[in-house]
């Protein structure tokens, strides 16, 4: 009997050093192509995702606003798999979640908070009109209304980086090219 066990307990060993490694080339894949940490609201931790995700699609079928892509089959192990960038595609941060309440596995859980943190918005300020002569603020009012990052102080705008949920709204609104506002990974946070 304790044979077996042993059998077993090593079995289970090799199985979570072998999803350790697919996760970290899998990361090291999302790192390369997309800023890390994009996964759609409500989602697990980079290696359990990974598990759970059946790749079904519902999640981006769901999206109101079209936020969620999926990785195309070159980048193997993460192919299938539900990606926002909400510098590209901003999230709307929808009123129950639609994308995550879709989702048939524990892959995404609907939040139980208004907004999911996708990245730090940050100002370039060099890049930004309202920074270098005329007013702007065409950004000011994109924040979702229970994460308003963005004030205006002598016409100029102004990032508050704890209320930024780096949904990418004031991304889109800004009328420069390049953009004058970037978004930051948040690193290991989710």
């Amino acid at each position: 009997m304790s044979e077996v066990l042993s059998r077993r307990a090593w079995l289970t060993e090799v199985t979570r050093k072998a999803v350790s490694v697919v996760a970290d080339a899998a990361q090291r894949e999302v790192d390369q192509r997309f800023p890390p940490k994009r996964r759609p609201p409500g989602a697990e931790s980079e290696a359990a995702f990974l598990v759970d995700c059946t790749r079904c699609g519902a999640c981006a079928e769901a999206c109101p606003h079209d936020a969620i892509h999926h990785f195309g089959v070159d980048t193997e192990a993460l192919a299938g798999t539900p990606v926002m960038v909400p510098e590209n595609r901003a999230c709307h941060q929808c009123e129950g979640f639609p994308c995550a309440a879709a989702c048939p596995e524990p892959a995404l859980t609907v939040p139980a908070t208004t907004t999911w943190r996708l990245g730090q918005a940050r100002i370039v300020e060099e890049q930004c009109i309202a920074w270098n002569g005329p007013e702007c603020g065409a950004c000011i009012s994109a924040c979702p209304s229970d994460a308003v990052a963005l004030r205006l102080q002598n016409w100029r705008p102004v990032l508050d980086p704890a209320q930024c949920v780096g949904c990418g709204l004031c991304i889109e609104r800004c009328p420069t090219l390049p953009k004058a506002i970037v978004l930051d990974p948040l690193g290991d946070a989710y």
